[in-house]
């Protein structure tokens, strides 16, 4: 197979390593695999574990009454423990390792303190199965030699335990944990026949067996969550959890809060099944969410650009385990091609990372770091933020996010409606007016920086106005900018945030840990477009001039805004589009100024607006505004999905009215079919990719637009009004449709259709560039995914053809293919060209590049002067042998081919002396 890249780029940015989740999200490639968490039970089987949880008295000659013992059915407080165990076993994650050691006192001489089972894999040679028949074994009996089964489980950690590896693994950094469970004082370190305490001092130092060793103890935890256990092994420390088990003696519950803290642990007490198995869960619960995600250890992700003139605007963020991701706008200059910062230098090294001197504008040395420098630290705090609470001029008072604001309410923050005025507070402070303590990479010290949300998808858009310009951008906390990008001020004039997207403040406010991709919270993440009517031409809003901002929130919900946007500092909220039938119903009698409308089976607003104009009541024109029906995440996140499954919502494309947003058209609904049948009957997949319209005949407004579904479908659409009616007509049909079968045939279409044209023989036809690729899930390998060029040969017509194109009907160009010599007759082998295609009766339709395996289509696709530019990405793949849980690098290409026939385009390449040199 030949090859037909430019260059091959490895992306140390992205983890790649495998997930198991049905669901998906494409911010899984900035994660590792689940890291282990090793968890060592240590419990207590002394003879008092054979009573009942209740507390036991006992006789004048100390010995336990027979009430202490289980009768008429009770259980023992070992049996409560061997419940509470299996279903504590049963529940944990696979990335768990478990191991248990029991520990009593001998009665006698036996060794009463063993390793049952090492730490492993749950799911390791049916692992789980094996701890749950050993603790449904075990018996009661003896004292309680606290101090000895914790040294025995802290030279296990340190891989001196007998012959026994460590469970700490060099390849993979894990969080250890030691949950100590018991029900009585410890005894038993001041017999004589035991050497335990010798043992201990020479592990932690001088200790006191006083009180049956509790010092000694204290002293163990401490050593094993204040010191690494293994010398080559960084970080290699264990924390210790207690649980006080039907324990009623105060000085012990004491004792073992005091053994928790000194372990860096946490203590807990239970005297029933269900109290036990949430103290077993809350004890790791911690170390087990960190660990299910595993964070990438470059600190940047550049998610997009904009460039204008000489300057460079770049979003970025830092990927975290947490809700909250930190993110930035910075701006660089461009000098004479070369990337430079505030000072003129360089800012990029040769592996396109900051330079750590590098000073963005509005900066001083941020370098390499998001959080530094840029808007967010450039921001004056308080900021001011609207929403739309109580009227469409978003820049009044009732709008405004401020603790005077008697207009905000618990409910809009999702809070309680008990919560104190001081936590009320707190929260609608932390929207507009919050700073937090961090240490920068670079720095020994720490600085207080502003907090700004990550711009993950979200385009900069950028608006000249007569006296400034501004840049607007959205981020995940629900938050979209107003930022003034001038040179030496650089400051956020305004931002806004939909009334809807309060609701995730009390969630956000907390910043959990994220325990899978699809927990993450996410706000005005979809694309920005901007309508300006530039009568003049002069790219100013002025003279009377209007401009006009529409946002989605992509898997923030299913909404879109529009923004009247003509005065900078007066932002008003036109309407709202919603597939929600909450925000719907929201506008009551109090909310009747709010314009939303209902688009019923609208899903997540993936598809960014196209504006323009359409033909409307004859010669006139109406601003419209051109979408896909949305994303229908419920469905398409299954990556085990098959193709020919049918979507519940997104299966629409809509035409709204681009200043009141209601609808005008529906493909659903008001599509006229051009071959034959029920339209509404092909639109069984959303449509999260952007619309592709255009103007062919230099009327002014839209003719034609495509659009291309989940389901590997690709549509065509020709605006026909040509009277005086308002009633819009729109005629299309289904060009291509190239799904398969199973799970591997389901290639989807998450891209914008590229559209160019040519004429051949005297023939002018339209080229439909896209490729497949599952976006949601950019690490599945299960899928064979391929780059195709449709031909639509009637498109200036308003015409097609009768039969729908499929991969049967397309040339493969994978590999060069033999040929007769018209002359010699000899086979040849060569790259096909487009007569060739043309000319064949059965594949004269366009052509098809087959991906290896995994590879995928991520992102549009460009056609400049005859070739065709596109870029994929392959994840490293799941069977390649590789540390555990190592941070590896997947792959991106960039393509670029002949648009006609996909032949290798040749390019060439500057040399270190000027000259050109030629290059495939």
């Amino acid at each position: 197979m030949i090859i037909r890249t430019l260059w091959t780029l490895l992306l140390p940015l992205l983890f790649v390593c495998g997930f198991s989740t049905t669901k998906a999200d494409d911010i899984e490639i900035y994660f590792g695999q689940p890291q282990p968490v090793n968890l060592l039970l240590v419990l207590d089987v002394s003879g008092s574990m054979a009573f009942t949880t209740e507390k036991c008295e006992l006789n004048r000659w100390g010995n336990p009454k027979g009430s202490c013992y289980p009768s008429r059915g009770e259980q023992s407080r070992l049996d409560v423990m061997k419940d509470a165990l299996e279903l504590f076993l049963n529940d944990l994650p696979d990335n768990v390792n478990v191991g248990i050691l029991t520990y009593s006192a001998p009665n006698s001489t036996d060794h009463n303190i063993q390793l049952l089972h090492q730490v492993k894999k749950l799911n390791d040679n049916n692992h789980k199965a094996k701890l749950i028949q050993s603790v449904k074994e075990l018996k009661a009996s003896g004292g309680t030699l606290a101090a000895g089964a914790l040294y025995q489980a802290a030279t296990y950690f340190q891989g001196e335990y007998g012959s026994l590896p460590s469970p700490i693994n060099a390849d993979c950094i894990n969080a250890s944990n030691i949950v100590f469970l018991t029900d009585g004082q410890p005894n038993s370190l001041n017999w004589n026949s035991w050497d335990y305490h010798s043992k201990i001092e020479d592990m932690v130092g001088n200790c006191s067996k006083d009180s049956d060793g509790k010092d000694c103890a204290v002293k163990i935890v401490t050593h094993l969550a204040s010191q690494d256990q293994l010398d080559d092994i960084t970080p290699s420390k264990v924390k210790t959890h207690t649980i006080a088990f039907a324990l009623e003696d105060s000085s012990s519950r004491q004792f073992l809060e005091s053994v928790a803290s000194s372990g860096n642990g946490s203590s807990f007490t239970a005297d029933s099944t269900e109290g036990l198995v949430e103290a077993f869960k809350t004890s790791v619960q911690s170390d087990i969410e960190q660990s299910l995600l595993v964070t990438p250890t470059v600190p940047l992700s550049q998610s997009s650009r904009l460039s204008t003139s000489n300057e460079l605007f770049l979003a970025l963020f830092r990927p975290q385990q947490a809700q909250s991701w930190p993110g930035n706008l910075k701006k660089y200059y461009f000098d004479n091609g070369v990337v430079v910062d505030n000072n003129g230098f360089p800012a990029l090294s040769d592996d396109g990372q900051f330079h750590k001197t590098a000073s963005s504008a509005w900066s001083n040395l941020d370098g390499n770091d998001v959080i530094l420098g840029g808007i967010a630290q450039n921001m004056d705090m308080p900021r001011k933020v609207y929403s739309n609470i109580l009227e469409n001029n978003l820049w009044t008072k009732k709008n405004k996010i401020e603790i005077e604001n008697n207009k905000l309410t618990r409910s809009l923050l999702s809070l309680p409606e008990d919560v104190s005025d001081a936590v009320f507070n707190q929260h609608i402070k932390w929207l507009y007016d919050f700073k937090y303590e961090y240490k920068g990479s670079n720095s020994d010290t720490s600085t207080r920086v502003n907090r700004f949300a990550d711009l993950l998808h979200s385009q900069p858009v950028s608006l000249r106005y007569s006296d400034k310009s501004l840049l607007f951008v959205g981020d995940n906390e629900g938050y979209l900018h107003a930022i003034n990008p001038a040179d030496n001020y650089g400051k956020e004039e305004w931002a806004f945030i939909p009334r809807q997207l309060l609701a995730n403040t009390a969630e956000l406010f907390k910043d959990k840990s994220l325990t899978t991709v699809e927990d993450r919270k996410y706000g005005l993440d979809g694309g920005l477009v901007i309508y300006h009517d530039d009568k003049n031409n002069d790219g100013v809003v002025n003279n009377g001039e209007s401009a006009y901002l529409y946002v989605g929130m992509r898997r923030g919900g299913q909404n879109y805004y529009a923004l009247n946007i003509t005065d900078p500092d007066k932002p008003q909220l036109m309407f709202t589009i919603t597939g929600d039938e909450g925000t719907a119903k929201e506008t009551t009698a109090e909310l009747s100024w709010d314009n939303v409308q209902y688009y019923e089976g609208l899903g997540q607003t993936w598809s960014k607006p196209f504006v323009g104009h359409i033909k409307w009541g004859g010669n006139s024109k109406k601003l419209v505004i051109i979408f896909g029906g949305g994303y229908d995440s419920v469905t398409q996140d299954n990556s085990s999905l098959e193709a020919g499954t049918i979507d519940r919502i997104g299966n629409d494309i809509f035409i709204a009215d681009a200043i009141s947003g209601r609808m005008l058209w529906s493909a659903k609904a008001d599509a006229l079919h051009e071959r034959s049948g029920d339209f509404a009957s092909l639109l069984t997949n959303s449509f999260p990719s952007d619309i592709a319209a255009g103007d062919l005949r230099g009327s002014g407004t839209i003719e034609h637009f495509y659009a291309a579904d989940t389901g590997g479908q690709l549509f065509r659409f020709d605006i026909v009004q040509d009277s005086a009616s308002n009633q819009l007509k729109v005629q299309g049909a289904k060009l291509a449709d190239i799904q398969d079968y199973g799970v591997t045939g389901n290639r989807r279409f998450y891209t914008k259709p590229d559209i160019s044209f040519i004429k051949l023989s005297g023939q002018t036809i339209g080229l439909v560039a896209i490729g497949s690729g599952y976006r949601a899930h950019p690490l599945d390998e299960g899928i064979n995914d391929r780059f195709y060029l449709f031909y639509d040969k009637k498109v200036l017509q308003r015409e097609f053809e009768e039969d729908v194109i499929s991969e049967a009907t397309l040339v493969d160009i994978t590999n060069k293919s033999k040929f007769s010599n018209s002359v010699t007759g000899e086979e040849v082998e060569r790259y096909t060209n487009v007569f060739d295609i043309l000319g064949n009766e059965t594949r004269n339709n366009g052509w098809l590049l087959k991906l290896g395996k995994g590879e995928k289509v991520l992102s549009n696709a460009s056609t400049i002067n005859y070739r065709i530019f596109f870029t994929t990405y392959t994840p490293t793949p799941k069977d390649q042998s590789l540390p555990v849980c190592s941070a590896t690098a997947g792959r991106n290409k960039l393509y670029a081919l002949s648009v006609l026939d996909g032949k290798p385009a040749f390019f060439r390449e500057t040399l270190a002396d000027g000259t050109l040199g030629e290059y495939e």
